[in-house]
């Protein structure tokens, strides 16, 4: 095994650590905000601020990296998740929304600094593997659908009595983990994305006259794909909580949109290695359009599970295709400022998402909402039409299959 493949192994399973505290996160944090929220509206406040943090963090904490490498960020990283943990799990014992706040606020540090681990995945790496080096990290993914739901339940099988603090120590866990796993990940250099010794810096695939535009697309597709994702995957529990079962209901869609999202990944670096990334990104966004085609009909499940289903697949080619094709966008030297600005603008529109769900949903309806992805999907297909015309007038690679 070489480093190269050590290295993405390695950082898939800290994906698997990360993501398994972001979905427990989900599961918790509500439930314990209504528990400690001095008001009702405070309830989701703590989580919230988690998504706020991640967004104004990930441009620094990139920056960071720049000026110190991966490998000490990360391990930073992993000690803010740690801590986490132990606040709150101290907050739930002691009764402190405030202390609550804090351990979201400390979560959501370390999920910014996780959120590169795809990234690092692609240092000193030749461009026409980069997808799958992206893809394989994200399938941690997989691990996490697994565990999270397992783990979280485990520990607050029995509610009563403060027993969702426990919950809460899976923070710290997969945070003492992740530091221990990154002490020995091999390539994480002191100069961030400098290659190995005695390798050469491999040039961006797409030349500085294409670059800005690459960029632009790129963000728009791993962005695009997240809020809508975002949007349809809240809603999907309103549509669907309703009568008896339906929270057993709820749970099984969750789930299958959650392995959705994750398991193509095992195949998507191929794909796009084979098809190119304009295609694989076409594919996502009509996807996408499709659907929200098949869940239109009505809040039935037979509607909506599949059109989710659908949407977590969407999801896995525009997000692992669209951060692929960044790396192709930018130079080495470039890859801290330009990754910093693609994990803002992400995050922040799959802050929207998540934000406007509810109030879209009592405004527009489950299939009112759904038309609203067709023209992000459109817009789209339309970028992506233009940059392949545009790159073939220009005779430039754009990392598409070829025969070279």
């Amino acid at each position: 095994m070489t480093r190269q493949q050590q290295r993405v192994y390695l950082l898939a399973l800290c994906q698997a650590l990360f993501l398994t505290c972001a979905v427990a996160s989900v599961s918790v944090a509500a439930i314990v905000g209504s528990e400690l929220a001095p008001t009702p509206w405070m309830t989701t406040l703590p989580y919230g601020l988690q998504f706020a943090v991640v967004i104004l963090c990930a441009y620094p904490v990139s920056r960071l990296m720049g000026a110190l490498g991966r490998r000490p960020v990360f391990l930073m990283g992993a000690c803010f998740a740690m801590a986490a943990g132990v606040t709150g799990y101290l907050a739930i014992r002691g009764g402190s929304f405030t202390g609550l706040i804090l351990s979201h606020v400390l979560l959501g540090i370390f999920i910014t600094h996780a959120n590169y681990y795809r990234f690092a995945a692609t240092d000193g790496v030749e461009a026409e593997l980069r997808g799958r080096a992206v893809a394989l990290v994200t399938a941690g993914g997989v691990l996490a659908g697994i565990l999270a739901p397992l783990l979280t339940l485990e520990a607050g099988a029995l509610f009563e009595g403060q027993s969702f603090a426990h919950s809460y120590l899976i923070f710290s866990l997969a945070g003492a983990v992740t530091f221990l796993v990154m002490l020995t990940v091999p390539g994480l250099n002191a100069g961030g994305t400098a290659p190995d010794a005695g390798k050469a810096a491999p040039a961006p695939a797409v030349p500085p006259a294409m670059a800005g535009f690459g960029a632009f697309l790129a963000m728009y597709c791993a962005g695009a794909g997240y809020m809508v994702m975002n949007l349809l995957m809240v809603q999907s529990t309103l549509a669907l909580n309703s009568g008896p079962g339906s929270h057993t209901l709820v749970g099984v869609a969750i789930q299958l949109h959650v392995v959705a999202m994750f398991l193509p990944s095992f195949f998507t670096g191929r794909l796009l290695e084979r098809l190119g990334h304009g295609r694989v990104l076409t594919l996502g966004f009509l996807l996408l359009a499709l659907s929200a085609l098949i869940g239109m009909p009505g809040r039935a499940p037979v509607f909506v599970v599949p059109s989710l289903i659908l949407l977590g697949v969407a999801w896995n080619f525009l997000y692992v295709g669209g951060s692929a094709f960044l790396t192709l966008c930018h130079s080495p030297e470039r890859a801290h400022r330009i990754q910093g600005i693609n994990d803002t603008v992400v995050s922040g529109l799959a802050a929207v998402g998540a934000l406007t769900a509810g109030a879209l949903y009592h405004l527009l309806g489950w299939s009112g909402s759904l038309v609203l992805s067709l023209p992000v999907a459109g817009v789209g297909l339309a970028m992506l039409v233009y940059w392949q015309r545009a790159a073939a007038a220009s005779g430039l690679w754009t990392g598409e299959a070829s025969e070279s």
